[in-house]
């Protein structure tokens, strides 16, 4: 009976432990393309990017694609995925007063801490 117990339990940490790291790598996944998105909006729309941000942008996305494991035809995958979403809303996600803009300029204020 113990055994089964330890084994029970065994299992329920290894879910957790999976469940945990499931969790991580979709909100890193996420992250990826807002990256991306910041990118895409800076390019298109001529958002203000000194190149010290530019710099600290393409590191972040580097590093994320890194850390998921992502080849560079996954990583082009989800960044025209992201692309294609973005140029759905044009052109009001280029206004200077839009949720876009406003988005982007939170994504380059976390950016600008690292």
């Amino acid at each position: 009976m113990k055994r089964v117990h330890a084994l029970a339990i065994g299992m329920l940490a290894f879910l957790a432990a999976s469940f945990a790291a499931s969790a991580q790598a979709d909100q890193d996944r996420r992250e990826l393309m807002t990256l991306y998105f910041a990118s895409i909006a800076a390019d298109r729309c001529d958002f203000p990017l000194s190149e010290p941000d530019a710099d600290k942008l393409i590191q972040s996305a580097t590093a994320l694609q890194k850390k998921l494991g992502l080849k560079d035809e996954a990583a082009d995958i989800l960044y025209e995925e992201v692309e294609g979403a973005f140029e759905k809303r044009l052109p009001d996600a280029c206004k200077k007063d839009g949720e876009a803009f406003k988005s982007y300029e939170q994504v380059m204020q976390q950016i600008r801490k690292k």
